[in-house]
């Protein structure tokens, strides 16, 4: 109907309204290619993030459980000495700052309010941040404790004041570095358990052919880094159960004929 009423009016017009058309046609048609590519550039981004964050996030669900495991067992030691009042060599703990690698969770906190990252797995990413702060406090504690150890001099009498003295000081701060790795026990087994829920979250954003994919670029990571095979296979199918042994082993093969 727009056209059979174009061509009654005169020829001025019509070729006005037409050239006004094509104009519109022209300025929208960029305008979706311009939103194509904006929405082209977001998932880029969005993917690379999810990614690096997925692969920093199985760092902390693969291998603070063994972490919290041998930390549990020194704990039970140390306070089976403290028991009988004995010192355990706590003085040669220590925790030099940064232990982890938080680079793209700090990254992806930043992308408040954008679409590279949801609203969930945001907030979900701001309490995990907070519990491995929680972890570096517990470890500075415990290297602040380990080095107010005093070490007491052969040449001092066995029951010398000061002997005494110094015992019971070194005592009350083994108790108290006891007590600081009792919390780094629990904040190893939170990051690990929280970090598991979040890739869920995250897979779920990447997909299922993207979440393979960083499986893949995991597994690399720790061939590149010539872990010993038979360890990084057990780890990657406790962790990874979705792969057969026979995946595991292909992959590995590719990987290493790669390098």
């Amino acid at each position: 109907m727009f056209i059979r009423k174009l061509f009654k009016v005169g020829d001025k017009a019509k070729w006005l309204a037409l050239e006004l058309l094509i104009v519109f046609i022209g300025v929208y048609m960029a305008f979706l290619f311009q939103q194509y590519g904006e929405n082209k550039k977001l998932q880029k981004e969005k993917d690379k993030v999810l990614t690096s964050l997925k692969l920093e996030l199985e760092e902390f669900r693969t291998g603070f459980p063994r972490f919290s495991v041998f930390q549990k067992e020194k704990t039970d030691e140390w306070d089976s000495l403290f028991a009988i009042e004995e010192v355990g060599d706590y003085y040669n703990w220590r925790y030099y700052e940064p232990q982890y690698n938080i680079r793209i969770i700090e990254y992806a906190l930043n992308q408040e309010g954008t679409d590279v990252i949801n609203f969930e797995i945001y907030d979900e990413l701001s309490k995990l941040h907070a519990r491995i702060k929680q972890l570096e406090f517990a470890e500075r504690k415990m290297t602040a404790f380990g080095e107010n150890y005093r070490l007491i001099p052969a040449s001092l009498p066995k029951n010398s004041t000061e002997r005494t003295t110094m015992n019971a000081e070194n005592r009350f701060t083994f108790y108290k570095f006891i007590e600081a790795a009792k919390s780094r026990t629990r904040s190893l087994r939170d990051v690990a358990r929280e970090s598991a829920e979040l890739l869920i979250m995250v897979n779920r954003e990447l997909g299922t052919e993207k979440t393979r994919q960083a499986d893949m670029l995991l597994l690399r990571k720790y061939v590149e880094a010539d872990v010993e095979i038979d360890f990084v296979k057990e780890v990657f199918l406790e962790f990874f159960p979705q792969y057969t042994t026979e995946e595991f082993d292909e992959e590995v093969r590719k990987i290493q004929q790669a390098l």
